[in-house]
């Protein structure tokens, strides 16, 4: 069989199995593995990862982050987590020998389910006009789904791949995690070449923004003035500093250097939480003594969360000129989570070669060639194979929508378009046994 009737056996296949397609995507969504930090609620989700991946022959390794050896001796080792009953899992599937290596990896926590109205109960896993809602669903089950599916379809066609491939799914990728990819980079395999399903809206994603979440919080003093005395209030002190911190982002649009990877794209300061005096009533009758803010801020490669705050502390006093009450009331900034790096694949041949093999398979599969590699726009846990790692790690998933807000939901059509793709790129990266032709 040469590489075009390939093509066409993939093709078919996906139209004759959409259904199983959807019902194993659908089925993840259903299983809740929400990340609580410090502990999460992956294992359900991991122990069937593990027997779906052992059904279809796969060699599984089900494994405690805590027999990992180094771990927690790791530069890169966050230590505020609890890993009990929050296993890894890492399957091997095909691999003749002769060809190179390719890992599918991505996590299996998600974002809790919030206070939002949802219109499909947020792990229903319900499947209407070409969506599949459910949380998890976009970020990041939906890829996962097209990983397995993928390595299924050529499994089913009996096409025999040259090389390894790999799915691993992690635990504790949200909220600042990255531990459990750091486990897998640890424990190994650490293939040629990694992909990870991030939703990236079927866009190739060689390099990744970091970030960052910080907490100010401002004490001033609180009361009424009966007596004339100077009060100060800690939720105009919380206000003015985030006023300023969107002068902030400003002058970053301004002065940062860009990346080539992201062309125009500027890395983001944004506000996340404000909170200032007793929460608890709906009545205050004083000034609030206490103020809280929280905040994130995105990072190119070779940029430090400890860079990215002196930077703005440095930005803070040449400022304050302009913000009276942040005199008075100088905020104490702490970190609210590990600060997650920008990185991106190695700039060699090997890189290049993925590339182009990359984008030629999408456009077999797209019916035009899909958009331009670029940077994305969203921080995740590449840095663990780029920067720790021989793996270089490209970010390539399905489109969907509403990441982490209520009714989440995947693409349909791009997740089964993504199970072509990936099935390409496996045998065009990995090789097939005994066929010159492809």
């Amino acid at each position: 069989m040469n590489r075009d009737e390939l093509s066409l056996s993939i093709n078919r296949w996906m139209k004759e199995n959409g259904t199983e397609a959807i019902a194993l995507a659908s089925k993840l969504v259903q299983i809740e593995s929400v990340n609580h930090p410090p502990t999460g609620h992956e294992a359900e989700y991991q122990r069937y990862f593990a027997e779906w991946m052992s059904a279809q022959n796969a060699e599984v390794d089900l494994y405690d982050l805590a027999d990992v050896p180094g771990l927690r001796e790791h530069t890169a080792y966050m230590n505020t987590r609890n890993y009990d009953n929050r296993p890894n899992v890492v399957g091997r599937f095909f691999g003749g020998g002769t060809g190179r290596s390719l890992m599918f990896s991505g996590h299996a926590d998600t974002v809790y389910e919030g206070t939002e109205t949802w219109t499909y109960p947020p792990f229903s896993g319900t499947v209407e006009s070409g969506k599949l809602y459910g949380r998890g669903s976009y970020d990041m089950k939906g890829g996962m789904a097209a990983a397995l599916m993928a390595v299924k379809c050529l499994q089913d066609l009996n096409i025999p791949i040259a090389g390894n491939v790999y799915v691993e799914s992690v635990v504790d990728e949200e909220h600042g995690g990255a531990n459990g990819t750091l486990a897998g980079r640890l424990r190994g395999p650490n293939p040629d070449m990694a992909i990870i399903p991030e939703p990236s809206n079927m866009r190739v994603y060689p390099a990744h923004l970091g970030g960052g979440i910080w907490k100010a919080t401002f004490t001033g003093k609180s009361g009424i003035a009966f007596a004339g005395e100077e009060l100060i209030s800690a939720l105009e002190a919380t206000i003015e500093f985030a006023n300023l911190l969107r002068a902030y982002n400003d002058y970053r649009k301004e002065n940062l250097e860009v990346p080539s990877w992201w062309h125009d794209r500027k890395a983001e300061v944004t506000l996340l939480t404000i909170f200032s005096g007793d929460v608890t009533r709906e009545l205050q009758e004083k000034l609030p003594e206490t103020g809280e803010l929280n905040f994130w801020i995105e990072g190119y490669p070779g940029m430090t969360g400890e860079g990215i705050i002196a930077d703005l502390w440095a930005f803070y006093n040449s400022q304050l000129a302009n913000y009276p009450l942040l005199q008075k009331c100088k905020p104490q900034i702490r970190p609210l989570i590990r600060y997650l790096s920008a990185s991106e694949m190695k700039n060699d041949d090997n890189t290049a070669r993925f590339l182009e093999l990359t984008t030629n398979s999408g456009t077999k599969v797209l019916g035009r060639p899909p958009e331009p590699p670029t940077g994305s726009p969203f921080a995740c846990d590449g840095f663990m194979f780029n920067l720790y790692s021989d793996t270089p790690a490209l970010v390539l998933g399905p489109s969907g929508g509403n990441a982490h807000a209520a009714d989440e939901f995947l693409d349909i059509a791009s997740y089964e378009a993504l199970i072509q793709w990936y099935a390409e790129i496996i045998i065009d990266w990995c090789g097939v046994l005994g066929n010159e032709e492809v």
